[in-house]
């Protein structure tokens, strides 16, 4: 086997040779394996008709006539080819020119290698590089790369929002370009040091647009082999609102100090209420047992004369129970023929002031007892009463009232 026969068995590549008419005159076993035919039955046929697809067809044969012209060159050129299957590969061809003796061109020697799994594998990375920068375009986190210049790299739609300005304002641009004084500010230092130290940072960093307005960002910083990759997140109403709670929750503690106080004060003057009644209740208490220990009769009657109190010396001495005299009125004490009495003498008594009398009542069992009166006033805020003192005078002739 000579030299050129080597070259054209050559296992990696596929080698075809096509005349001027566009037939196949020679082609080796490894393109024979790409196409899927035996070698006898590819040398002869089209190879345009045969083996190109037909989108691709009338196109890749004007250019190997304009090639066999001289009018182009086209040493590299890849293009797809047509299997026996129905499928397609792509080769990329070397192409030289074939000539007689004369000189005259004849066709073409073409060795190709069958680049379909790297251009498959070029377009899935294309395809999946797209939809990562499509992803990036549209998150609602910024993204930023800057490079070793503090130069903007990369920046998504977010960070143009975010930073006041469009993205073609901001590449190629510098931070301390577009954003004065940014390097003497914290957050610029944490920058650096992850640009130099290569170390991530993470922040929550207030920042002041060139008009004054402020913006509230959270900042992931990280190294990448471009400089560093800043990842930010506008939280500028979350911070507002965490501003208004603190104002409320201050004011709310404010009124709830008030309030206390208040309520001390309250709780102050109704424990001296309480201790107020207390004592009020136990001078009662102190008032009621001195008047039921009393000798005297003694009762409270209303301006009509019923009785709204009574002691015990005034269920001792006229033989009714204390519940019976509460449900009596003084004309029910006196002789029958006196009775039409009492309400004057109540009366003047609220006009005039206090009443001293002799008369006789009469008891429960009937019996008739001489007794000494004294009618006083008084007011309470439930209204005028009469304090009646009644006491039994023994062995002492009765005197009329």
């Amino acid at each position: 086997m000579n030299l050129s026969q080597l070259y054209f068995e050559m296992p990696d590549v596929m080698i075809v040779a096509i005349n001027s008419e566009e037939a196949v005159i020679q082609i080796n076993k490894k393109g024979a394996k790409i196409l899927g035919h035996p070698q006898n039955k590819i040398v002869g046929r089209n190879w345009f008709d045969n083996f190109i697809p037909g989108r691709m067809r009338e196109i890749v044969r004007i250019k190997f006539h304009q090639m066999l012209k001289g009018t182009i060159s086209l040493e590299r050129y890849d293009n797809p080819i047509l299997t026996r299957e129905g499928t397609e590969r792509i080769m990329s061809w070397h192409n030289i020119l074939l000539k007689d003796e004369r000189g005259i061109i004849t066709g073409t020697l073409s060795s190709g290698s069958d680049i379909t799994d790297l251009k498959l594998a070029e377009k899935a990375i294309k395809e999946s590089e797209e939809r990562f920068r499509t992803t990036i375009e549209n998150m609602i986190e910024g993204c930023q790369i800057i490079d070793y210049g503090w130069r903007y790299l990369y920046v998504n739609e977010t960070v143009a929002k975010q930073g006041r300005h469009s993205k073609k304002e901001l590449i190629g641009h510098t931070m301390m370009e577009m954003y004065p004084g940014i390097e003497n500010t914290e957050m610029f230092s944490y920058l650096r040091d992850c640009m130099i130290k290569r170390v991530s940072h993470e922040m929550e960093n207030e920042f002041i647009f060139a008009d004054g307005s402020k913006g509230w960002f959270e900042l992931r910083i990280e190294p990448v082999p471009e400089g560093i990759l800043i990842l930010s997140m506008d939280i500028t109403r979350r911070k507002e609102i965490e501003i208004e709670l603190s104002i409320y929750r201050q004011r709310l503690e404010e009124v709830i100090a008030e309030r206390t106080a208040e309520c001390a004060q309250i709780n102050k003057k109704l424990t001296e209420e309480v201790e107020k009644h207390r004592k009020t209740e136990e001078n009662m208490i102190l008032r009621a047992a001195i008047l039921d220990n009393a000798k005297e009769s003694i009762f409270l009657v209303n301006a009509k004369g019923d009785f709204v109190y009574a002691n015990k010396a005034a269920s001792g001495i006229y033989g009714y129970s204390h519940g019976e005299l509460l449900n009596m009125n003084f004309r029910q004490l006196v002789q029958p023929q006196e009775s039409h009495l009492i309400e004057p003498r109540l009366i003047e008594t609220i006009r005039k002031g206090p009443i001293d009398m002799e008369t006789t009542h009469v008891r429960k069992d009937g019996g008739k007892i001489k007794v000494e009166v004294r009618l006083t006033p008084i007011k309470t805020k439930h209204g005028q009463f009469i304090v009646s003192v009644m006491r039994e005078i023994a062995g002492k002739p009765n005197k009329k009232a």
